[in-house]
């Protein structure tokens, strides 16, 4: 976007990367004071996510660009930090691990199976388009969770409450 969309250099780059970070620092430093995290939290940042990305995609100016960049920085700190926390405490103790690993995977290796596709589009639509596909996909993956959750909660029996699960040693 720096360099492609609006025709600055290494400085202005340089500029985008510490405003994402401040938002992404900011964002670190308000989990770690949360004591308890919620699906709401979790639903509410991703979808603030999306709609920043694509807001990003269409900034008109440099400027405009740079003011969204703390704000994408701490919503997406927020998703992942969220999804992390509500994985590990509402995993049965006896799964968590397995739990996280799946987990890990599926964020670690979303990366190069999306890249291509996310380059494909950079190089034939423009790096605006990469953003704009990218909040609507967080979006889409928003309303999809919304929509399992909603119909798991018709069926699903109440969770019982128990005690953490020791696996044999």
């Amino acid at each position: 976007m720096a360099t492609e969309v609006f025709g600055k250099g290494a400085e202005e780059y340089g500029i985008l990367g510490s405003v994402l970070a401040i938002g992404s620092l900011s964002g670190a430093l308000l989990a770690a004071g949360r004591a308890r995290v919620r699906v709401r939290l979790l639903m509410g940042a991703a979808v603030a996510f999306g709609v920043l990305e694509i807001a990003a995609g269409f900034a008109p100016s440099y400027l405009l660009f740079v003011l969204l960049c703390p704000f994408l920085g701490l919503s997406v700190i927020t998703v992942l930090n969220s999804c992390n926390a509500l994985l590990q405490t509402e995993s049965e103790p006896a799964l968590r691990g397995r739990v996280m690993a799946i987990y890990m995977t599926i964020v670690m290796g979303g990366t190069p199976l999306g890249s291509p596709f996310i380059g494909w589009i950079g190089q034939h639509y423009g790096a605006r388009w990469t953003l704009v596909v990218g909040g609507v996909l967080v979006l889409a993956g928003v309303g999809l969770a919304v929509l399992v959750r909603r119909l798991a909660g018709r069926d699903a029996p109440a969770r019982p409450v128990r005690e953490p699960a020791m696996l044999p040693s």
